[in-house]
C-alpha cells in the first residue's frame, strides 16, 4: 500500500517542471523510509527515458516494476545507512537454526497444515528436522553476520547432540592431548 503511494508520488514528481525540485529531497527520504533506496529520485520509465541505461535502472531488485507489482526477493543490506556495516536477513534467523559445524537445518514446509488428511508415519517425519544442501547453507552464511556464524553455547540446548559431527574427517572436533 506504501510502496503504490510513494510510486505514484514519484510518478507525479518526476513529470512536473524543474520547480518541483525542492521535493526531491523529500522524495528520497521517503525512498530510504520504505528500503527503496536508490540514486536517482525518477523511478518510473518517462518518454524521454529510452536509453538502456535507464533500463537497467528499472531491473534492480526490490524496485517496483512498471506494472506495480514487487520483485519476491530477499536482498541482504551490505552498507547499512548509520554505520555503514552489513545486515543480518532476519528471516533466516526466524526459519534456519545454524549448528556450531557449519549446516543449517530447518523444519518441514507445510508441516501444522491439513494434518487430517496426513498418515502417521509422514506427520511423524514432518515433526523432524531437515538440513539445508551446500548451496543453501553457502548463501544462508552469507546472509548473516560473523556474529550469527560463531558457535552459541546455552543451557539444557535441545540441539547439543547435532553441534558436533566427528564421523567426517573436515568437521572433526581436535582432541587436545594434556
Amino acid at each position: 500500500m506504501l510502496r503504490t503511494f510513494v510510486t505514484s508520488a514519484l510518478r507525479s514528481v518526476c513529470r512536473q517542471s524543474p520547480a518541483a525540485a525542492s521535493l526531491i529531497p523529500l522524495v528520497q527520504r521517503t525512498q530510504r523510509a520504505t528500503l527503496m533506496t536508490l540514486s536517482r529520485p525518477c523511478l518510473l520509465p518517462t518518454p524521454s527515458l529510452a536509453s538502456p541505461a535507464h533500463h537497467q535502472l528499472l531491473q534492480l531488485p526490490g524496485v517496483l516494476a512498471a506494472t506495480g507489482t514487487p520483485s519476491n526477493t530477499r536482498n541482504v543490506t551490505k552498507f547499512s545507512l548509520v554505520k555503514g556495516k552489513r545486515k543480518t536477513v532476519k528471516a533466516v534467523l526466524k526459519r534456519f537454526k545454524r549448528l556450531d559445524w557449519g549446516a543449517w537445518i530447518r523444519t518441514h514446509s507445510g508441516r501444522q497444515k491439513k494434518l487430517f488428511k496426513k498418515s502417521a508415519a509422514l506427520r511423524r517425519r514432518l515433526k523432524q528436522h531437515v538440513f539445508t544442501n551446500a548451496t543453501q547453507s553457502w548463501l544462508l552464511d552469507k546472509m548473516v553476520t560473523s556474529y550469527w556464524r560463531r558457535p552459541k553455547h546455552f543451557i539444557n540446548d535441545p540441539y547439543k547432540p547435532y553441534h558436533s559431527r566427528n564421523e567426517y574427517y573436515a568437521t572433526q572436533s581436535k582432541t587436545f592431548k594434556v
